[in-house]
Parts: C-alpha cells; structure tokens; sequence
C-alpha cells in the first residue's frame, strides 16, 4: 500500500482523500529485478560472516517459503530462473547443506544510508463463523461492493505502475468511498455480498487489520478469506487512539489486550473503531491459510511483509532483530506480503502463524533491527 508523490494534480483534485493501494507487479519475464529496486536505495555488498546467527539459523525451516518466492520469481525476472531451478531440484537433507548452497550461489547486500528500522509482528485469526445469520452470528463480511470504482493509475502514467485507487462514482465524478462509520451505519442495503457472519464486531475489525484470516464454521469446517480490497480511506491505528483516550493501562498495549477492551466494552468500542475509516472487504480463498500480496500462502516464522517501493516482493532477506521478548531474531526470510503500515526501505511485519498464540507474540513485536537483500550471484 503505497503512495503516489506528484503529478496527476487534476486528477487527484477529483478523487479528493482517496487513499492509494499498490498491488504486486504483474508476472513480466522481460523485467530485470534489478530495475524494481529504486535508485535511492543503494546496495553495498558484503560478506555472509557479516550476517549475525547466519550459522546457527535452522535455515531448511525456510525452503518451503523460499520455493513459494522462487515459484513467482523465475516467471518475472530472467535473474532468478537459473538459481531457481537449482534450489527447485536440489535434495537438501541437512541445514548445512542449505546454507552451503546458500552461500555458494548468493551474494548479501547490505543497505548503505539506512542502518535500522521497525519490525513488528502480524498473525492469521482464527474466527468462529457461518455461512448463515443468526442470533449469534450478527456481523457481516462483506465481499468487494459492486459499487466501487478501482482506478489503475499506470494506465495513465507509466511511472504510476502499480497505483490503485478506490472510489466511488458521483455523476460525472469520482468521489472518495463510504467511510467505516458509513458502511456500518447505514439504513439502506450495502451492495455487496455478504461471505459469511461472525460474532463479534471486535473480531472483524481486528480481521480486517491483519488482512485474511480463517473461519471456523459450527460444523468444525475451515474456509479461509483473503484481501480483496478496500475503501480508500487512511489507517488510523486504534491502540494509538485508545492510549490516548487513557483507555489502556499506561499507554501500554498489545492487538490481544486491545481485542478484550473492545469485546468488554461494546459500546464504547464501536465509536472507537470508527476512527479507523479505512475498511476492507474479503473473499473466499481456495483453501485455508493466509496469501500475501506476491499471491503465495505465508509461512509462519519466515514471511515477511515489507514496502515494495523499495525491496522487491520475492526477494529473499537476512533478518536480524530481535522477538517480543528481546531474544535474537536472526533468520532467512523472504518478502512476500506488504502493509499499509510498512513503509521505509527498512521496515518489515513479521509473520507469526495462525490463531491466538500467534497473537499473543505478534501484538507484543516492536523491535529495532535490518536486513541484508541476498541476491543470486548470476
């Protein structure tokens, strides 16, 4: 979810506070992946003895989620295709094996200018739900409304590849789309389907912030639900407003302790989650489990959401930081999802799994640290 910086004055002048998305790049073979990463961003290569825990990490936990990326990668970049294909047909049995591959048709790279950034941590819910309403399955999710109007702002630019916009068409014009308060106050019917009902408006709301999740049906059945679009406002973080409020002891919170105030305090809750007027719409996927914006399923552990203005989705990273609990985290990664959230050429969401444990660890990540970009050396 990205920006666009100048240009297009009349235009934007029209679509007023619509708020902008970017999608991952379309499948191009005749793309360099060295052309995705911007001129501001520059690289200084470096060694692997360079890279903290390198040695240690139980780096074949991490071929499943590298394979994903290579799956996408060596249809769009001509770079990847050779070392693809020998990750693909190699029989890694140990990590060192792994990590001599690794090291053997990989360069790391630093980036130069930008010693740290953030790194919080992100989660698949688990969410009781069904297919039908009734008293106790309430809240609606809402598929893509018919009524939006999704604006490719490539098409009019080419330096604007990859910019969505969200709308709404008023007469002549383009109008920015109904806020969360709108949505979820108003009278008539909302043109868009409704995929399924779950019990706490709290449970959407966090769903919606994390951006898939999982439902479980009454009769024990999984259906997973995915991104598939959003309103056009701007995020507004709720702990940040709720701290403010002096909602929350001592301006101390985690997404778990948030998820309780809201289900205790209903009422209180609605007026507050308002304030956040971005909302996003879902559909069902093919099968359970979460798929970030490079279109693979996530791997707990070693997905990471980054901004794609600056590293290129499918890449593979060298993650050092550290977990929740102020332990290294240094380990293998590879950038398959992005955030509305995650901007900066280091700044990264990591992906720690499904349900509630996982958000028990990813609501307390708030961690300073980098990364290295590993490319092959072909």
């Amino acid at each position: 979810m990205k920006r666009v910086v100048i240009g297009l004055c009349c235009f934007i002048l029209i679509i007023g506070t619509v708020v902008l998305f970017k999608q991952p790049a379309k499948e191009e073979s005749s793309v360099s992946f060295m052309d995705e990463i911007p001129d501001q961003l520059v690289l200084n290569p470096t060694d692997f003895d360079q890279l903290k825990g390198f040695e240690s990490d139980r780096i074949k936990e991490s071929l499943p989620a590298l394979k994903k990326s290579c799956a996408v990668l060596e249809k769009r970049y001509d770079q990847w295709q050779k070392f693809c294909k020998k990750l693909n047909q190699a029989d890694f049995k140990t990590d060192e094996q792994l990590r001599f591959f690794i090291k053997k048709e990989m360069r790391p790279f630093e980036i130069k200018d930008q010693k740290s950034g953030l790194f919080t941590g992100y989660y698949e819910p688990e969410i009781e739900g069904s297919l039908v309403k009734t008293e106790q399955y309430h809240t609606p999710v809402y598929a893509l409304p018919k009524d939006i109007v999704r604006i490719d702002l490539g098409k009019f630019n080419p330096k604007y590849k990859g910019e969505i916009l969200f709308g709404k068409q008023q007469g002549k014009e383009i109008v920015p789309y109904l806020t969360r308060r709108e949505i979820e106050t108003q009278k008539e019917m909302f043109p868009a389907e409704i995929i399924a009902w779950i019990k706490e408006p709290a449970d959407l709301f966090i769903l919606q912030i994390q951006g898939s999740g999982v439902l479980k049906l009454p009769d024990g059945k999984l259906i997973g639900i995915g991104y598939a679009g959003n309103n056009g406002h701007a995020f507004t973080g709720i702990g940040s407003v709720m701290a403010k409020k002096g909602l929350l002891k001592h301006g101390v919170y985690t997404m778990a302790e948030i998820k309780k105030w809201l289900i205790d305090n209903p009422q209180q809750a609605q007026s507050l989650m308002h304030e956040n007027l971005r909302y996003i719409f879902f559909k069902k996927l093919d099968r359970p489990g979460a798929v970030g914006s490079l279109g693979v399923p996530l791997t707990k552990g070693r997905s990471l959401a980054v901004d794609p203005a600056y590293i290129p989705l499918g890449s593979f990273l060298w993650l050092q930081t550290t977990d929740p609990d102020g332990n290294p985290l240094n380990r293998l990664m590879t950038a398959q999802d992005t955030g509305s959230a995650i901007k900066g050429a280091i700044r990264g969401d990591f992906f720690w799994g499904r349900g509630d444990e996982a958000l028990k660890e990813a609501g307390r990540m708030k961690s300073t640290g980098t990364y290295f970009l590993l490319l092959p050396k072909d």
